[in-house]
């Protein structure tokens, strides 16, 4: 009956693992046209504890990451070390689907999208997305609470 049971697992493992979410995110996230177009990232900070508030350890406005939101729900990623290539048409790790739900954007798939938090400012349209995490400045030190600050404009 184990057998059975663990054949049944693996199978059942299998299906759920080949499905694709076709979408970008989930059922509630679809193409909003305002977020389509170019995405800039314009800063990093990282911040000592567990929220992105006070002052940053880090700080960085040098940066050349950029999203490309296409109408059809696809997203180009230019860049980073992976994805250099303008454009990034011949790379698949860097292509990937988004999504919006009111003022959230979902970039990548569930449950592996990261959100950002979509705010009209003075500068235009910013998304922003905070990762709360564990990190040290090196092995030899004790994990700490840090937290990590993106935030991207749109061109």
């Amino acid at each position: 009956m184990k057998k059975y049971t663990n054949a049944l697992l693996l199978v059942g493992s299998m299906l759920v693992f080949s499905c694709e979410d076709d979408k970008g995110s989930e059922d509630n996230y679809s193409v909003n046209t305002d977020y389509v177009g170019i995405w800039k990232q314009t800063y990093f900070a990282q911040f000592d504890g567990d929220a992105c508030s006070g002052t940053p350890e880090f700080e960085d406005t040098t940066l050349t990451t950029t999203y490309t939101l296409n109408n059809d729900g696809t997203v180009l990623t230019s860049g980073t070390f992976f994805c250099d290539e303008v454009n990034n048409t011949t790379e698949e790790i860097c292509q990937d689907k988004w999504g919006a739900s009111g003022n959230t954007i979902r970039i990548g798939t569930a449950p592996f999208g990261t959100d950002y938090t979509v705010t009209d400012s003075d500068e235009g349209l910013t998304m922003t997305s905070e990762f709360e995490m564990m990190g040290s400045n090196s092995p030899d030190e004790e994990m700490t609470p840090i937290c990590q600050m993106y935030v991207f404009t749109k061109q």
